[in-house]
């Protein structure tokens, strides 16, 4: 199959555009119900849960559905992936390359943080322990291992398979882990939500069930997130946590040395302004900016 580059151009730009509408009506459309609920019922702003009901309800009922027909209007090509078995040995391993993975980038991404910080002249924010510690343990579980990686694994991996897939396994696994990471918005979660949208979109890629990746996605996230909040409260969830680490980092490194993995193939052979294409478009430039935008924020004001 030969794709021109007005079609590349124009499934990008939507995807684009379906990103940027996802983020800032996930972003603004919640100060919405925020002044309405302030002003008539106050004592139900107060609710511990309201907070999360309001963006989860706003997410899954209104900026996915939009993302989605925005990226689809684009119509581009489809080739359906064929079903494989994951077994459990596979499964485990790649639980511990993605869990090795994210431990390491992290790092980077605190090093980055700090750098920032001392440029800056103050502490900048780090927003994965402020929410950590801002939530309940049931809240944490809700949102970061049932919700999150539902409605994540659906928008970074179905939906942009749907849309780019046809241009090859490489612009795939690199749009998803692009487009992942920009819709974290900061600096810190940056270098692993890259990384580690790489493995989940392999995973999807080579397997072509997305509750391969949502159960992946949600125990990833629980181990990053729920056994530090666990952790506060009794150390032995951290020294658990460590010890899992530094295992899976360990385990990541040996089998990156080994190039055990992320073996794509190269067709379809795209034309040379391909690139061009997919970065050179008022959809993607926009969202890019959206994003530097709202970890420029972050840095700058919490």
């Amino acid at each position: 199959m030969v794709h021109e580059v007005k079609d590349i151009r124009k499934a990008y730009n939507r995807l684009g555009l379906g990103m940027l509408a996802y983020m800032m009506i996930c972003q603004l459309l919640p100060l919405v119900p925020d002044f309405l609920i302030k002003a008539y019922v106050p004592n139900l702003y107060n609710f511990s849960w309201y907070g999360i009901l309001r963006s989860e309800l706003i997410q899954f009922l209104i900026a996915l559905p939009i993302a989605v027909m925005i990226m689809k209007s684009a119509k581009a090509p489809h080739i359906p992936l064929q079903k494989k078995r994951l077994t459990i040995g596979k499964f485990i391993s790649y639980l511990f390359l993605s869990i090795g993975l994210m431990f390491l980038f992290n790092l980077v991404g605190m090093a980055l943080n700090e750098w920032i910080s001392i440029i800056k002249g103050s502490p900048a924010a780090n927003i994965v322990e402020q929410s950590i510690s801002s939530s309940s343990l049931w809240q944490l579980i809700v949102t970061t291992v049932i919700l999150a990686p539902i409605g994540e694994e659906l928008l970074f991996r179905k939906f942009i398979y749907e849309s780019v897939g046809a241009f090859g396994e490489k612009a795939y696994v690199l749009t998803s882990a692009a487009t992942f990471m920009l819709m974290h918005g900061n600096v810190i979660q940056y270098p692993y939500a890259f990384v580690v949208g790489l493995v989940f979109a392999w995973i999807y890629l080579k397997t072509g069930s997305l509750w391969n990746t949502i159960l992946l996605h949600a125990v990833v996230n629980a181990i990053g997130g729920v056994l530090p909040f666990l952790g506060m409260d009794k150390e032995v969830f951290i020294i658990v946590q460590v010890l899992i680490d530094l295992f899976a980092a360990a385990y990541a490194v040996g089998l990156t040395i080994q190039k055990r993995y992320f073996r794509l193939k190269n067709q379809p052979q795209l034309p040379e302004q391909a690139l061009d294409a997919v970065l050179l478009n008022p959809g993607m430039m926009l969202f890019t900016m959206a994003s530097l935008i709202m970890a420029g924020c972050i840095i700058l004001y919490l």
